[in-house]
């Protein structure tokens, strides 16, 4: 800054973003943003040129951080050298809190042109610090940030400006302030040639702000480590341009953490809705895993089975008469347990501890029934079903997919964790109900996920031999089954759609996207907070095509019951199971859910001959499985 002003590279970059197309929430304020932007820039105009693409590329990158941490539950955000970075106005979210630090000078500066411009700032909080020789860690306790939750760091465009010295002590700060599993976004110099990193510094050096160091992503690697925080596996291209996300490790390095002065203070105490003991609710790690798992089979089963469907018609070398495509559930409910000469209605539903959909079964040409009771009616207890010729077909390929799939994960994640992640799932399902099906039931009315007891159930494998995907459902369930014994409302619902709505309202298309499930089973779980009446729907106010969806107060109650809830059936889990298995499981999951992308999305990209690869890309997984009558895709497909 000179004389009060924004810097020169402060103002280039503002223009620059005013340029470019930023990822859209159905929260915060991002006229705000562009508000604030266009006051720095002043008018200047970006030039189209590799720092221009590159500002955009490191742009949609911490975007992308934020909005992926929100979403994952993180409820602190902290931007190092912040500048006039916007992203505190253009992703505010209710529960969500944002500290800035920077220079005085700078911050003072900033702070006026958000007056001026009358932009509401009541949910960041405001730290003046040097990083050169205040103590950052200390005057975020005291602004009020919590040191036992997690919180997400930002240092964009900040590293190239200090010594390796200060960066280490800035890395050092924000790790005594976070917990096991906190983030930190970081961009460093890009891995380019020398040349061209010479000019950059050169241009910074003509604008009166020098470059002090050239940390490269190799470098920065390991000093991150030595500061306790750890990259995440991620894309190679944003590790190239410098861009990095690493969470929080090595908690013993910190054994006595800095302790804020006491304080009066009216800051809000963060949303309920989006953070569980600081990080995802044990039922959406356990979700997360089940459906990337599931999708990851479904792929596979889809490319080597002969088969239909509705949108795209027949796959490669299948004929009209083609079985209907189905998922996961489908097989492990009903067509595994189906002999070559039959079983009854009653003995399937033994073994398979869990009803089916026995009518689309047969509808989509895998069996055949004796006596034939016609089409939409339940067949008779002592019934028999056979598998037709293809179905048997099906059967035999998808029998061996799961361990396919299975060892994909081992080679993508490491034989070691997978072994974990089993271990610690086979101890946790030891403590549950045996008569649990292997598998998630179909959602019933009001989408409840509540497990039908079965008379004279088959005794279950034992937990060492069960495939993955069981080990994941039945958790899940049991999970889901206690949430259900006391709530109005199931976790499916509450879950995927109460948490993501608010009571400023969201753009009803927009739900699937951030719930991460079909718009059929969004419909669906619509027309249930209908009829209890926790949403009202009006015509989007900006004037756009399309209506808006906003909790009533009755809604809002409920969201808050979600997050309570699932805290209060992990809890239990702990005090039932065992603290050290509850926490066992979730040191297992959790890495699998961070990342950018998160972990699990290494193995979702589908075979160009799936229908999945001519539909709209997931960009989020669900918070509990929305397995619906019309074939079981874990997303409501």
């Amino acid at each position: 800054m000179e004389d009060g002003t924004a810097s020169r590279t402060a103002r280039r970059v503002a223009a620059h973003r005013l340029d470019y197309e930023r990822i859209a929430t159905p929260y915060g304020d991002p006229e705000a943003d562009l508000a604030l932007a266009a006051d720095v820039a002043d008018g200047m105009a970006p030039q189209q040129s590799r720092m221009h693409d590159y500002l955009r590329a490191r742009t949609a990158f911490f975007d992308r951080v934020v909005v992926n941490s929100i979403e994952h539950g993180i409820g602190q955000m902290v931007v190092g050298g912040a500048g006039y970075d916007g992203r505190a106005f253009r992703y505010a979210r209710d529960g969500v809190r944002w500290f800035e630090v920077d220079h005085p000078a700078t911050q003072a500066d900033k702070l006026a042109r958000v007056g001026r411009l009358g932009i509401d700032a009541s949910h960041v909080w405001y730290v003046a610090a040097d990083f050169t020789k205040d103590p950052v860690a200390e005057m975020l306790l005291e602004a009020g940030l919590d040191q036992h939750r997690p919180a997400l760091f930002l240092l964009e465009g900040v590293a190239v400006y200090l010594d390796r010295e200060v960066i280490e002590r800035v890395l050092r700060q924000f790790r005594a302030v976070t917990v096991d599993g906190g983030r930190l976004a970081i961009s460093v110099s890009p891995a380019t040639a020398s040349q061209a990193r010479e000019r950059l510094h050169a241009a910074l050096a003509a604008m009166g702000e020098p470059a002090r160091s050239v940390l490269a992503p190799d470098d920065a690697l390991a000093l991150l480590a030595g500061c306790g925080w750890e990259v995440t596996e991620g894309r190679d291209r944003p590790k190239t341009a410098g861009l990095l996300l690493a969470r929080a490790t090595d908690p013993f390095l910190y054994p006595e953490r800095p302790r804020p002065a006491p304080r009066e203070t009216t800051a809000s105490v963060p949303d309920a809705t989006l953070a569980v003991t600081g990080s995802l609710p044990l039922s959406a790690l356990l979700s997360h895993a089940l459906v990337a798992f599931t999708i990851e089979f479904d792929n596979e089963a889809e490319h080597r089975i002969p088969h239909r469907t509705a949108s795209y018609g027949l796959s490669p070398g299948a004929s009209a008469g083609a079985l209907w495509l189905t998922s996961l559930v489908m097989w492990a409910n009903c067509v595994r347990f189906l002999p070559d000469d039959g079983i009854t209605v009653a003995d399937l539903r033994r073994l398979a501890r869990t009803g089916t959909n026995l009518d689309g079964m047969r509808r989509w040409g895998y069996v055949r029934f004796s006596p034939d009771p016609g089409r939409g009616k339940r067949p008779r207890e002592d019934a028999v079903l056979r598998p037709t010729e293809r179905g048997r077909q099906a059967r035999d390929i998808w029998d061996g997919v799961g361990d396919a799939i299975e060892q994909r994960w081992r080679n993508r994640f490491g034989a070691d964790a997978v072994a974990a992640l089993r271990s610690a799932l086979a101890a946790v399902v030891a403590g549950l109900d045996p008569a649990l099906p292997d598998c998630l039931p179909i959602l019933g009315p009001g989408l409840f996920g509540r497990h039908v007891a079965i008379d004279s159930p088959a005794d279950p494998a034992p937990a060492a031999r069960l495939p993955v995907w069981a080990l994941l459902s039945k958790p899940l369930l049991a999970f889901a089954t206690e949430f259900e014994y006391e709530s109005a409302l199931s976790l499916a619902v509450s879950a995927n759609v109460i948490r993501v709505l608010t009571e400023d309202g969201v753009r009803t298309r927009d739900v699937p996207a951030l719930a991460g499930v079909s718009k059929e089973s969004i419909a669906m779980a619509l027309g249930v907070l209908r009829k209890r009446a926790l949403v009202a729907e009006a015509p989007d106010p900006s004037g756009a095509r399309g209506k808006v969806i906003r909790l009533t107060d009755a809604g809002v109650a409920a969201r808050g019951g979600y997050a309570e809830l699932v805290r209060v059936v992990e809890d239990r889990w702990r005090e039932r199971l065992g603290a050290d298995r509850v926490t066992a499981l979730r040191d297992a999951l959790e890495p699998l859910a961070l990342g950018d992308p998160p972990a699990l999305f290494g193995g979702l990209e589908p075979y160009p001959d799936n229908w999945r690869a001519k539909a709209r890309q997931l960009s989020l997984l669900p918070h509990y499985p929305m397995v619906l009558h019309r074939g079981g895709y874990p997303d409501g497909s």
